[in-house]
C-alpha cells in the first residue's frame, strides 16, 4: 500500500512531527552571518564614553582593584593622559570622555570643584587644545571635593543624627561649577548629585552667560547602590554613611519616573541610568518615553564584576560584548564605561 500523500497538511512522514509553519522556524535566519546582523543590535565606538580620573599630582597612580583604570597625573598638562587618548581617537575611534577630578585639598564647600588650577578645568583645557574633535563632558559634582564626601553642601543642624543636604545653596554651587566648566571648554556638564532643580538651575546659568549651546546630561536615575565602592577609591573619596537621602532606593521605579519628568521639564539633553546592568527596565521606560537620549553608565563595581568574571572564564571579549549589548537592546543610546578601550580594540580587531 502506497504511503498517503499529506504534504498538502503540513505532515511529515518522517517521524518528526509536525512540519514547522510559516513564521515559526528561527535556524534559517541563524544560519548566515549577515542575517544574524540584521536582528541585532550594534555595539559600536560612536556610543561610547570613556569616563577618566585626572589628579592634581604630577604622577599617574595606579587606582588598587581598578586596573588598567587610574589617577592621570598633571605632569605636562596632563601629557601622559592626552597621550592615551590621542591613541584611542586616532587608532581606534573613540569620540567622546568624561572627566572626574582627583583633589588632595578638600573642604566644606568643595572649593577645589572650580579653582582656575582644579585637574578638570586643565586637562579640559588641554584636551580641546591637543584634540579637538574630542568630545569632553565633565562630572559636576561636589562629592570628590567636599571633606565630608557628600554630594552637596550640609545644612549647619543635622537631623535624626544624620547629615542633612541644603538642596538649595547647593544647586547655586553647582551652577556656579557647571559655569566654570562651561567657560573652559566643556561640550557637555553631567550633575550627578541628585539634587532637586539642579538642572534648571545649571539651565539658566548656562543660557543666561551664553552657553546655550553646552548640553546637559542628568543623573536621573541613580541607586543609592553597593556598586560604587571603587569610584570612591579612585577620587579619594572621604565620605561615610549613605547617601540614601538623595539618591533612589534600589528597587523604586516611581522616583525614576518623576526624575525624568522633572530633569527633562527642566531642560535635560541626556539622562543617565546608573548603575545600568540590574536596571534594564529603566533604561527601556526611558527611552520608550522618546524625550532624550538615554545613557547607560556601566559603574566602577559593574565593572570589576564583569573583569573578574572574564578572568575566569577567559573570554573578556564575550563577557564585555554581551553585557553592553543588552543596555542597547534595553534603548540605551549611549554608553559609559571603563571598557572603552577595550571594545574599541575589539571592534578594529574584527574590521
Amino acid at each position: 500500500m502506497k504511503k498517503q500523500r499529506v504534504e498538502e497538511h503540513g505532515d511529515r512522514d518522517d517521524g518528526a512531527g509536525p512540519a514547522h509553519r510559516d513564521g515559526f522556524t528561527l535556524h534559517p535566519s541563524l544560519h548566515h552571518p549577515a542575517a544574524r546582523a540584521w536582528s541585532e543590535p550594534s555595539l559600536e565606538g560612536k556610543r561610547l564614553m570613556y569616563p577618566v580620573f585626572v589628579r592634581d599630582q604630577p604622577e599617574d597612580k595606579d587606582i588598587k582593584g581598578f586596573e588598567p583604570n587610574k589617577q592621570w597625573g598633571n605632569k605636562g598638562k596632563f601629557a601622559s593622559l592626552i597621550a592615551h587618548l590621542e591613541d584611542l581617537h586616532k587608532n581606534f575611534g573613540l569620540t567622546s570622555c568624561m572627566l572626574f577630578g582627583v583633589v588632595g585639598e578638600k573642604d566644606p564647600k568643595g572649593t577645589q570643584a572650580d579653582s582656575s588650577n582644579t585637574p578638570v578645568i586643565v586637562a579640559l583645557q588641554a584636551i580641546r587644545e591637543k584634540i579637538p574633535e574630542m568630545f569632553v563632558a565633565v562630572d559636576v559634582c561636589l562629592c570628590e571635593y567636599t571633606s565630608h564626601g557628600h554630594c552637596g553642601l550640609l545644612k549647619e543642624h543635622c537631623l535624626d543624627g544624620c547629615d542633612v543636604i541644603d538642596n538649595t545653596a547647593t544647586n547655586g554651587r553647582l551652577a556656579t561649577v557647571a559655569l566654570e566648566y562651561a567657560k573652559a571648554g566643556a561640550h557637555m556638564v553631567c550633575p550627578s548629585d541628585m539634587m532637586d532643580g539642579r538642572v534648571a538651575a545649571i539651565k539658566n546659568v548656562l543660557e543666561s552667560n551664553g552657553f546655550n549651546h553646552v548640553m546637559i546630561m542628568a543623573y536621573t536615575s541613580k541607586k543609592a547602590s553597593s556598586f560604587y565602592a571603587p569610584f570612591r577609591l579612585a577620587v579619594d573619596s572621604t565620605f561615610t554613611g549613605n547617601r540614601k537621602r538623595y539618591q533612589h532606593p534600589m528597587g523604586s521605579t516611581l522616583h525614576a519616573d518623576r526624575a525624568y519628568e522633572r530633569d527633562v521639564s527642566q531642560g535635560a539633553d541626556v539622562v543617565i541610568v546608573k548603575p545600568s546592568l540590574f536596571y534594564g527596565d529603566i533604561i527601556a521606560k526611558f527611552a520608550q518615553k522618546g524625550m532624550v537620549p538615554v545613557a547607560a553608565y556601566v559603574v566602577s563595581g559593574e565593572y570589576v564584576m564583569l573583569k573578574q568574571y572574564a578572568q575566569q572564564t577567559g573570554d573578556l571579549h564575550a563577557v564585555i560584548e554581551e553585557s553592553h549589548l543588552s543596555l542597547i537592546r534595553a534603548g540605551a543610546s549611549i554608553l559609559i564605561t571603563y571598557f572603552a578601550p577595550e571594545i574599541l580594540k575589539m571592534l578594529k580587531s574584527r574590521a
